[in-house]
């Protein structure tokens, strides 16, 4: 195929988000806030962020001679991760990592998804693999832990045999939940816990639960796959579109009918509330996006209108990582708040910890996802105690930092008057 016949398939697949890319002044705002445009090796222009929509934006006008399927185009588009920090910077509304993620599916539509490693497909299908790894722990646990499977690992998938990954539950949510007596009530509401809590923390949705009932819902839980981010971020937006139009169609009925959605994930918050409509067309997906609440959002309600009251006889000092996504989504108000209500003080930090969902897991990238978290080990003793709302920033942070790391929620729910902690039975 000759460069223009190339270019041509490479834009009918890249879509009417290309349009995005000639809008770049080249200005350079994103540069100043993106992780990966701020390590050693971006010394060269085509390696930050204002260099990657520069290179899409001269396949879209036609300038130079690109080659939108060699390696190292994808090479340089795979810096981006996604964290969206960039966004509102972008003084010509950009969404460029929503022009990374349509190019890595033009990409693949010619490649083929076999040139992904079979970490990348493992993590696009994290939801099937992460009940896998349930109903075979504790031996998949076993085998995380030994290192000569890590380094094999490593070998088969390129996923780091240094990355932390989570461990399995035996019982997850799911099953824990169908055990629970139906206690009908008026308030109702869905919990979309998306998987790592259902299969690799199910103390987390319990805890949800929990407070759901302490607050007067009924809880409902339909039936639910993983929310798709790594498929998204790979480029697999055929897998990505059938994991939203199965979550949608399950969620429709209730947000029809008034009830809302709640998440614990700050990924799940995002997804449903504005990620899938960047690549699905569905007419019940506007529904189910107003619907969505985060816990955080529905825990200020709530203690606003006097139904939440803390105990404060333990006042504690914490470090509170404010992640990408979490700022995608504004949380920090609503959580800081709230700690401040339960009495705990806290020193803020904004720094990215270099994790960006599973990206720095694999070998290639797992040194400058290193890099990157230096600035927030200069800020975060081993000793603190710090907070943050991702489950992959918590891992990444653990690697990186050796601190102890927990949620918002899980110090929030434990000076709760009234709420009984029995989450971790």
């Amino acid at each position: 195929m000759t460069g223009a016949g190339k270019r041509g398939q490479f834009l009918e697949d890249f879509g009417s988000i290309q349009n995005y890319a000639k809008r770049c002044i080249h200005c350079g705002f994103c540069n100043s806030v993106c992780p990966t445009s701020n390590v050693v090796t971006a010394f060269k222009e085509s390696r930050t962020s204002k260099g990657r929509v520069i290179l899409l934006q001269s396949l879209v006008e036609g300038v130079g001679d690109v080659d939108p399927y060699a390696p190292e185009f994808k090479h340089l588009i795979d810096l981006c991760y996604s964290c969206r920090r960039c966004i509102p910077v972008c003084p010509a509304g950009i969404p460029i990592p929503d022009l990374m993620s349509h190019a890595r599916y033009a990409f693949l539509e010619r490649k083929g998804p076999t040139v992904l490693t079979l970490g990348h497909r493992i993590f696009a299908n994290y939801g099937t693999f992460d009940r896998l790894g349930s109903v075979v722990a504790p031996l998949s646990n076993w085998m995380l832990r030994r290192r000569v499977v890590r380094e094999l690992m490593e070998w088969a998938t390129h996923i780091d045999s240094r990355a932390h990954l989570p461990l399995f539950h035996t019982e997850s949510f799911e099953s824990w939940f169908k055990k629970q007596p139906a206690i009908p009530r008026l308030k109702k509401i869905v919990y979309y816990i998306d998987s790592y809590a259902n299969f690799n923390d199910p103390s987390i949705g319990k805890m949800v639960f929990a407070l759901l009932n302490h607050l007067g819902y009924q809880v409902l839980f339909p039936p639910q796959k993983e929310s798709g981010m790594p498929a998204i971020e790979y480029g697999l937006l055929d897998k990505a579109r059938i994991l939203a139009r199965y979550n949608v169609s399950h969620l429709a009925p209730y947000a029809k009918e008034g009830i809302r959605i709640v998440c614990s994930s700050p990924a799940a918050s995002y997804l449903l509330r504005e990620g899938y409509t960047k690549f699905l067309e569905d007419d019940e997906l506007p529904v189910v996006s107003k619907a969505v609440v985060d816990m955080a959002e529905l825990l200020v309600e709530e203690y606003e209108q006097g139904r939440i009251q803390f105990e404060s006889e333990r006042p504690e000092h914490v470090k509170y990582h404010y992640c990408c996504l979490s700022k995608s989504l504004s949380l920090a108000p609503m959580t800081t708040k709230l700690l401040r209500a339960a009495k705990i003080t806290y020193e803020q930090v904004e720094d990215c910890c270099g994790g960006a969902g599973v990206w720095s897991t694999f070998k290639e990238n797992y040194e400058m996802g290193s890099e990157i978290a230096a600035k927030l080990r200069s800020k975060v003793k081993p000793s603190s105690k710090i907070l943050t709302e991702s489950e992959t920033c918590r891992l990444q942070i653990e690697a990186q930092v050796s601190a102890e790391v927990r949620f918002p929620l899980e110090l929030l729910a434990q000076r709760i008057v009234g709420l009984e902690q029995n989450w971790n039975d």
